[in-house]
Parts: C-alpha cells; structure tokens; sequence
C-alpha cells in the first residue's frame, strides 16, 4: 500500500479512533500501520526478482495489454495461457504486476505459465507462496500449489497444501476434490475413499456433487483392483453404485458414465458396460481415456475394427484445435476491451 493508501487510511482511523486516544497514540498506532502495509508491498516481485529476471523471460512488450492497468493485463494473460501461449501469457503478468507488484491473482498466473514450461518448478513454486502470501485464503493457489508438490512427489507437502486449503475454506468442492484426487494419484485408495466420504457431508453442497460422487466410485474401484474374490466384486458394485448417483444427479456427465462402464467391465456386465463406455466417449469426446478404455474393451470382445476407429475420433480430439481456439480468444479480448477496468 503507497503513501496514498495509508493517508486514506489516516482517514478512517481517526473518525472512528480519535475521540478516545491521545494524538501521540494515534500517530504511533497510524505508523505502525503504514509500516505493515509496507511489508505487504514487499511481498511483491520488484524488478530484480527472480520470476522478472530469469533468463529468456520475455519483455513486456510482448503483451498488448501490459500497459493497460494490473486487472487488464491479467486478464490478458489468463486468456494467453488458455491458448498455450505462455511468453506472451508470462509477459502479461508481469506487465501487470508492473502496476502492482503483489497482485494475488497475476503471481497466480505466473505460477501456472512456469508450472506448464520446462524445468520452471522452482519459479512456480515462488510465485504460488507470493500470491499466498499476499493472499491468505487464496484457496487456489494452495490447490496449485499442492499438485505442484505432488508432481515432484513431496506427498507430504501437497497433502499440508490441500489441507491449508481446506482450513480456510472447509466448504470448498474443488479443495476437497483436490485431495481426494491425491490419493487416487497416489494409489492410496482407503485415503481417497475417506477424503470423498468426508467431502460428501463437509463440502458446501457434497451430497449433490457428481464430482465428489464420480470419486467415491473411482475409490471404490481402486479398493477393488487391490482385493481378491468377494470382496473385490462388493467393491466394484460399490463402484456402480456411486457412479449411477453422480450420473442421477448429472445425465450428462462423462465421467460417470465412464465409471460405471469401467465397474461393470471389472463385474463381467459386458452389454451394459460398452454402452456406458460409448456414452461416455460421446458425451466427452475430448477425454482420451474414455477413447482408450473403450477401445480396449472392444478389442477383448474381438471387435478390432470398431476399436480402431474408436482410438481415430480419440486422436482428432485431442489434437488441439488452434484455429477454434484463437477464435474464441479474440472474441472474448473484444469483450474484454469493451468494458471498463474494474
């Protein structure tokens, strides 16, 4: 906070203060103030800091919206990082921190354009705990920064992050998704059922989320795979059931669909599981594991040809379409030019 800022804040604290408290009080009190909010500001990334500094960053420049104010220029690069466009993404961000060097939202950014580059995982793990820093109860970037301990497999460390999350925001759908996904990551399935059980009663809204249901069934299909006989199956049956649910709550819903194929493939329901695994490649088409887990189900049953067909339609989706996509980013950049900055 500058000097404006804290004069501001001068303000408001001596309307509601002053009657009460002796001048040389107040101006210590107001000091103290101005003090900590100085060392906020020192939170930020100054021009020698290692996320401005790196070598081959890019200049600025290269953002057409780096001088257009710190909400602008990070929207600008949300939309590049959306494209895969990450130097320019990069140079969006630090445009607008630039304007203001400890924007929560552009040190987010900026950790995810270094989490997608290569060798970048130090960087993106020091813009992350900036914008934590500068934002306590930014539930996101602990998230982001969990996974990212989880990629260099620091499970400790991504479980403290998730739990961080979930410590500010016990509601929060996605923190709890978060760390119920790490122990599917990790193959900790009794863990991943727990923290969807958990999620269910505990996240705002847990009991009519496909997506913490669709994870109780992909737990209960972990837990399977690692028993034997009878109890193996009650777990697959388990399975179906928690994906019948999410799919109850979401017809639409490609995951569920997927799952309860996948369980009843593991309970030898062949007819109904490839008619679930076909719904489910053509309600997310852009998934290839619903292209690939159908194919090999098909190749089990002899049909070679339709498998092959099946892994085709996989590989066009998921070859990006740039053309759709540059599209779209310059549509909404014109929404985005045509509005005020907030």
């Amino acid at each position: 906070m500058g000097t404006s800022d804290c004069r501001h804040n001068s303000r408001r604290t001596r309307a509601m203060f002053l009657p009460r408290i002796s001048a040389r009080v107040f101006v210590a009190a107001l000091l103290a103030a101005c003090q900590l909010f100085a060392r906020a500001d020192a939170a930020g990334i100054t021009d020698d800091h290692a996320l401005a500094t790196r070598e081959g960053a890019p200049d600025v420049s290269l953002c057409d919206r780096a001088d257009s104010g710190h909400r602008r220029a990070t929207q600008r690069g949300d939309q590049m990082l959306k494209l895969g466009k990450l130097d320019i993404a990069e140079a969006c961000y630090l445009g607008a921190l630039r304007h203001k060097n400890d924007f929560p939202m552009a040190l987010y950014g900026l950790g995810e354009v270094h989490t997608q580059a290569e060798d970048r995982d130090d960087l993106a793990e020091a813009a992350y705990r900036l914008a934590i820093e500068n934002w306590p109860e930014y539930v996101d970037a602990y998230i982001a920064l969990g996974d990212l301990h989880e990629r260099r497999e620091r499970n400790a460390d991504a479980v403290a992050s998730y739990e961080k999350a979930l410590e500010v925001a016990p509601g929060d759908v996605m923190a709890w998704e978060a760390i119920g996904r790490h122990y599917l990551a990790t193959s900790d399935f009794d863990k991943a059922a727990d923290s969807y059980k958990l999620a269910v009663t505990k996240a705002t809204n847990g009991e009519t989320s496909p997506g913490l249901i669709v994870g109780l069934a992909k737990a209960a299909w972990g837990q399977g795979t690692q028993l034997d006989g009878a109890e193996s199956t009650k777990k697959f049956v388990e399975c179906v059931s928690h994906a019948e649910k999410s799919q109850g709550l979401a017809p639409d819903f490609g995951q569920a669909a997927h799952w309860n194929g996948k369980c009843r493939a593991h309970l030898k329901q062949t007819k109904k599981a490839i008619e679930l695994l076909e719904q489910a490649v053509v309600l997310e088409p852009e998934q290839p594991e619903h292209h690939s887990f159908l194919a090999g189900e098909l190749v089990k049953l002899g049909r070679v040809k339709e498998a092959r067909d099946v892994i085709m339609k996989g590989m066009q989706w998921v070859e990006k379409d740039d053309a759709e996509k540059e599209r779209l980013a310059e549509a909404a950049s014109a929404e985005v030019d045509g509005k005020e900055e907030l």
